[in-house]
């Protein structure tokens, strides 16, 4: 990849972009492990670990 092609992907929005759509996932885990008792607390333990261990 060329420094053209880097400079045009290395930008501010693409990096909003790019937190946002890996952020949202774990926010969604959050929210619905908060809000609801459907996981038990081991359970959850495993997927807050698989979570952090991805991003």
């Amino acid at each position: 990849m060329g420094p053209a092609q880097r400079d045009r992907f290395l930008t501010a929005q693409w990096n909003n972009r790019l937190s946002i759509a890996l952020g949202l996932p774990a926010l969604a885990y959050t929210a619905v492990a908060l809000a609801t008792d459907v996981l038990s607390d081991g359970a959850a333990f495993v997927w807050l670990l698989l979570i952090g261990a991805v991003y």
